[in-house]
């Protein structure tokens, strides 16, 4: 057959190519900032309300040209050789280079508004979500389509009205969010966020976590300079540097040539002194994390996911490792195409994981180091402190022995009956209890608060427990069995011992609060598959036979029943699973009112002086929830 055939590429290939291609509206947003400083911009505005977001900068403007034959090549590579990886002006590192960041817009909006300028010669049109018939074209607007606000002669527009996103309910979220996918000082390069009229430059975000930090390894000299931000006060502060991470490697280029690259990783790596405070990627991106970055730009958010083993201390790791070699121009694209992962069978890849991998496990062991330096510390404080008070319990004793010998004396002179005596013994030896300080001993000595719960219920139950610790309770009060913190967990054997002690043969008689997380989770009513929790089941069995005050936080459409106190309003929590593997948590106002309520009624039962309301939902609707009708 002589015939030639060509491909052919519907208009409908913009809304295929868009949908679900971002995951969040920050990737989105990062994506056309990127385009900004590949524009030679100097600065780009980030405009955020319910109505519209837009990103305006003062780059270089396209040609009606430059729009037709590049803009609007939905894939055209942008860099491919070190030729053109540079911006024309300004010489910088391109960002971009698939072709396809112009659609991050899409994935937000039915469609937007794209507006460029250069010469003071203006071009706008819109770019439908949705392209209906194949001979459709663009829209090309006039001047009364759009307004303005930053660009004058030169610069470039994109405006997505009526996004169909949750615009967050504070400014800081946003840029939080966006520090991190941008965390290093840009040359000639400001990022601007007007969140509902209000204006804030964005700043860097590693300084912020470095102040948090026990444990830091700066690799190579780049970021070195981070140890000057370390905490000041800690001095059990482990911190290394490690040279710069080179390895040279064999191949093919992208014209199938088999040449050498090097790979070069650097940056830096460290663990949080506690998790408390730690934001769990609800609302706000999680403070735990592993990010890798190329050209400046953020190719993959965390990789701890992939190279994770499973240990406590991983859940206290954060850093930002470089590695350029990944947007190599002259070798093949290897980051996926909403940049938020790399091709897992690229040689570059599979050897920078092995690096990363060893870094990881040096952190993990400085972090060990930390730990116990830490504890060690607390024992020999504790110790101290048990010597005091013996000391003091030895003076009470002796006080109290000559109290109980005098008084009885005078209470027994003259009375011959054995019942009166051994009541006046009975009442002096209970006065005196108070005196020789063994209830207060005991009390203090108590765990107070427990969190039961399911290990696929950890969601719900995190929250609960940094709203725990926000109020001010101690780890080392708390029960929590899949809790991060080691001081919350169950011992490695006789868990039941232990729980028996907690719920039954306790000396105290100070309040406690058992917080229990329902769900299905706790006993599947599928009779092919029965999966019950018993642990749950147990401690909720011994908190009925011991009467211990509880809270009810339920998941979804579950309905708890007794003995757990169904009369009292439990808090009904809906979960929404995200692609990424985390779970959006949302309630309704009057729930989100009623679960700050209940942990400030915990905090004052046990004796803790909670914060107020306003802070207690503050705190909870900025990290934790989302908001329903």
């Amino acid at each position: 057959m002589n015939r030639n055939f060509s491909l052919k590429v519907s208009p409908r290939m913009l809304e295929l190519l868009s949908k679900d291609l971002y995951t969040n509206m920050y990737f989105v947003l990062a994506e056309l900032i990127a385009n900004a400083y590949d524009a030679d911009a100097e600065n780009v505005y980030v405009y955020i309300d319910d109505h519209e977001i837009r990103v305006e900068d003062d780059g270089n403007g396209m040609s009606a040209d430059n729009l037709d034959n590049n803009y609007l090549l939905i894939g055209g590579e942008s860099r491919n050789c070190e030729g053109n990886a540079r911006t024309p002006i300004k010489k910088r590192l391109k960002m971009g280079r698939k072709g396809v960041g112009k659609l991050a817009a899409l994935s937000i909006s039915d469609g937007f508004k794209l507006i460029t300028v250069q010469d003071s010669n203006a071009i706008g049109i819109f770019v439908p979500h949705r392209v209906e018939h194949d001979d459709e074209i663009l829209k090309v607007l006039k001047p009364t389509d759009y307004s303005l606000n930053r660009i004058t002669s030169h610069g470039t527009a994109v405006i997505m009205e009526h996004p169909k996103v949750n615009i967050p309910k504070l400014q800081e979220t946003v840029l939080k969010n966006l520090a991190k996918i941008f965390p290093n000082d840009i040359e000639d390069f400001l990022i601007h966020i007007i969140y509902k009229g209000n204006e804030e430059l964005l700043v860097p975000d590693e300084k912020d976590v470095i102040n948090r930090l026990a444990t830091f390894i700066s690799i190579g000299d780049e970021k070195k300079y981070l140890e000057n931000n370390l905490p000041t006060d800690e001095k059990n502060l482990q911190v290394r540097n490690i040279n710069a991470i080179t390895k040279k490697i064999m191949m093919q280029n992208t014209k199938g040539i088999q040449k050498p690259i090097e790979i070069q990783i650097y940056g830096w790596i460290g663990t949080y002194k506690t998790s408390r405070g730690m934001k769990k990627e609800i609302n706000e991106f999680s403070d735990n994390y592993l990010a890798v970055f190329a050209h400046n730009k953020m190719g993959l958010r965390n990789i701890l996911p992939i190279i994770s083993k499973n240990r406590v201390y991983e859940s206290y790791i954060v850093g930002n490792l470089y590695i350029d070699a990944f947007e190599a121009p002259d070798f093949p694209d290897m980051a996926g195409t909403n940049r938020q992962g790399y091709n897992e069978n690229d040689p570059r890849w599979v050897n920078a994981l092995s690096y990363i991998r060893e870094i990881t496990d040096e952190i993990i062991k400085l972090h060990s180091q930390f730990a116990s330096l830490e504890r060690s510390e607390k024992e020999a404080k504790k110790l101290l402190r048990k010597e005091a008070e013996e000391l003091d319990l030895k003076e009470k004793l002796n006080t109290t022995t000559q109290c109980i010998t005098e008084n009885l004396t005078r209470k027994i002179k003259g009375v011959s009956s054995p019942e009166t005596i051994h009541q006046a013994v009975s009442d002096e030896l209970e006065t005196m209890k108070s005196l020789l300080g063994f209830k207060a001993t005991v009390d203090a000595n108590k765990k107070k608060i427990m969190i039961s719960q399911t290990l696929k219920d950890k969601p719900v139950a995190d929250v609960i427990y940094q709203m725990l610790l926000f109020n001010g309770v101690p780890k080392e009060d708390i029960i929590y069995s899949n809790g991060p913190d080691p001081e919350t967990n169950l011992p490695e054997r006789d868990i039941y011992g232990y729980l028996q002690k907690f719920f039954i043969n306790s000396a105290s008689t100070e309040m406690i609060y058992v917080l229990f997380v329902t769900s299905k989770n706790v006993i599947d009513v599928d009779p092919e598959h029965p999966a019950i929790s018993w642990g749950e089941l147990m401690e909720i069995g011994a908190a009925w036979v011991t009467k211990k005050d509880h809270w009810i936080f339920n998941i979804d459409d579950f309905k708890p029943e007794q003995p757990l106190n169904i009369e009292d309003k439990w808090v009904s929590i809906h979960t929404n699973p995200e692609k990424n593997g985390s779970i959006i948590l949302s309630l309704t106002e009057a729930m989100a009112n009623s679960f700050c309520n209940k942990i400030i009624c915990t905090c004052q039962a046990c004796g803790y002086s909670p914060k107020n309301f306003d802070d207690n939902k503050k705190y909870l609707m900025t990290n934790y929830i989302t908001l329903y009708s």
